[in-house]
């Protein structure tokens, strides 16, 4: 597992106008995305003279979240925040573009219902401000629970119709967490971000996925609904949690019914999911 080797604390409020979220620096905007500017460079004021976000975290109803904790990460630092009353946060950075961060929440089981992590990955192109919009943060269902270890493997039915094959055994939770449920949020395709990653892809579905960060020594299967046609060939991916990259892609192929990892073939972190094709 990667190691963030800074935290630190952003004291920037942001100003100035904005350029479109997803491929930041002239990108197409995303969610409530605005105006393109010349904005967060100049670091007047004692300010980091690089990139920056700003955005609003809102709940399923689309009401804003409000004190909730918010990171801006890459592979080398994070950077932490708290949303404003209104929900919004903004973030400065220290880095010289082209570089990649994520945007993400903290996943949080002590409310009712559970809220997973939202992520929105940003690639700079420059050092202007990017509004990322409002950040879709979803509601967790109830979960499925794990089985011993000698249910190995175990086929888990998690929410939203996704269907996960796990091996306890070869799970890795988060320090400090041991994993008792998996559960899944579908992202509605109007709230997911810009996928640079994909290329020309077309994207399937996406699903937030608990506990957020656990990793598998072995492949994770995958099956989730779908009326793609059969032998329709997709690819499944997850996204890291540090700089918004997606993996390797895992091959699939749809039924008409369900698209599904080929055998022996999955994920191995649970994070948000994306199908594509």
């Amino acid at each position: 597992m990667l190691l963030l080797v800074a935290l630190v604390t952003s004291g920037c409020d942001g100003g100035g106008s904005t350029s479109g979220a997803g491929d930041a620096g002239g990108g197409g905007a995303a969610g409530d995305g605005g105006a393109a500017g010349d904005a967060g460079g100049a670091g007047s004021g004692g300010a980091p003279a690089g990139p920056g976000v700003t955005g609003v975290l809102v709940d399923e109803a689309g009401q804003p979240i409000g004190g909730a904790p918010v990171l801006l990460c890459n592979t080398t630092v994070c950077y932490s925040d708290s949303s404003r009353e209104d929900g919004r946060f903004t973030f400065l950075c220290d880095a010289e573009p082209p570089v990649d961060f994520v945007v993400k929440s903290i996943e949080d089981a002590g409310t009712t219902p559970r809220r997973g992590v939202t992520l929105f990955p940003l690639r700079f192109r420059d050092t202007a401000t990017v509004d990322a919009g409002s950040l879709f943060v979803p509601d967790l269902p109830a979960g499925a629970l794990l089985g011993p270890d000698s249910d190995d493997p175990q086929t888990l039915e998690v929410g939203d119709g996704l269907q996960l094959t796990v091996s306890r055994a070869d799970l890795a939770a988060p320090l400090g967490a041991s994993p008792h449920d998996i559960a899944a949020r579908r992202i509605p395709p109007e709230h997911v971000p810009p996928l640079p990653d994909l290329g020309g892809e077309e994207i399937v579905a996406v699903y937030a996925l608990y506990p957020f960060a656990t990793t598998s020594g072995s492949p994770i299967g995958v099956q989730a609904p779908s009326d793609l046609a059969p032998g329709t060939r997709v690819s499944f991916r997850s996204m890291s949690e540090y700089d918004g990259k997606l993996s390797a892609p895992a091959a699939g192929e749809a039924d008409g019914a369900v698209v599904r990892t080929a055998p022996l073939s999955g994920i191995d972190e649970l994070t948000w999911l994306v199908i594509s094709r």
